[in-house]
């Protein structure tokens, strides 16, 4: 009899802790998403800015503390290639420091050049709040042979501030000034599939839908296309997220998600959504590779 009772108390605890692992796993994953695709758009933000020639896109201005820094950066830049960069949080702190290494392009009276530079920001971020860059250090500049490439313009920039804002929004973060929001929040068609389900709406009330599905958890962006449409000025973003947390009822969810964003570029360059359609595909087992996109 007692070594029942002790095998049914025994049962009993490791089902506590188990649930209790995986709550604190979708809390982790919460702060890490949200922190991580709140930084990526200011990230996004701030090199996309650093592009003056072929300019298409228009950015949020960056805080004149950083002027001093910024003029570090060669002048007539017409690409900047991320080519690597890592997350660390501060430990005993809402701080984290995301290394970027980069490939800028620019030109000068000698013709084309490229660089090398690798930075350090570090941003305070609290749950679900905006990001704010508290420090920014330069440990290595490097010339090197001048790459030729049209991918990585303003406009590469713009499309990925505003999806990693975007996202950030959908998990509870406030509307970023990226997103210049008052223009479409409560005017843009929102049409989520899942299944058999349909459901359709403003923005907001969408939002507060899916969170029978996707209750608590996380976005990261996996990727993102753009396409011009008929119009120049209308764009169709197609954009793969995974999502991974648990339902209403508790229960773990990995959803791959997909979105396609109709947006309008109005006269003054900023975005205006005019529709969304959300459809959640098959879930991918295999972990995603790599920090961003």
């Amino acid at each position: 009899m007692m070594k029942s009772i002790l095998a049914i108390i025994l049962l009993l605890a490791g089902a506590v802790a188990s649930i209790s692992t995986a709550y604190a796993d979708v809390e982790q994953r919460v702060e890490y998403t949200t922190s991580l695709n709140s930084m990526a758009s200011v990230v996004m933000n701030w090199y996309g800015s650093l592009i003056t020639t072929n300019k298409d896109a228009i950015f949020v201005a960056v805080d004149n503390r950083w002027t001093d820094y910024r003029s570090h950066y060669p002048e007539n830049i017409s690409q900047i290639k991320i080519t690597s960069s890592d997350l660390t949080k501060l430990e005993g702190s809402s701080q984290y420091q995301f290394k970027v290494a980069s490939l800028i392009s620019y030109s000068t009276a000698e013709g084309k050049q490229s660089q090398i530079i690798n930075e350090i920001f570090v941003f305070d971020v609290s749950l679900l709040s905006l990001p704010v860059i508290k420090s920014l250090s330069l440990e290595k500049s490097e010339k090197v042979a001048a790459v030729e490439s049209d991918k990585f313009t303003s406009s590469h920039y713009k499309a990925r501030e505003f999806a990693y804002a975007w996202l950030a929004y959908l998990d509870g973060v406030e509307l970023a000034p990226s997103l210049s929001s008052t223009s479409w929040i409560d005017t843009a068609d929102y049409t989520l599939k899942i299944g058999h389900k349909k459901i359709q709406g403003s923005v907001r009330s969408i939002r507060e839908q899916r969170k029978q599905y996707l209750t608590k958890g996380g976005h990261l962006l996996r990727s993102i296309d753009v396409e011009k449409k008929e119009s120049k000025s209308t764009l169709l973003l197609t954009v793969i997220a995974e999502w991974k947390g648990v339902n209403q009822s508790g229960k773990p969810v990995l959803a791959k998600i997909r979105q396609e964003i109709t947006v309008r570029v109005l006269e003054d360059k900023t975005w205006k959504v005019l529709a969304i359609d959300e459809q959640h595909l098959i879930p991918d087992i295999a972990p995603w590779i790599g920090l961003l996109c």
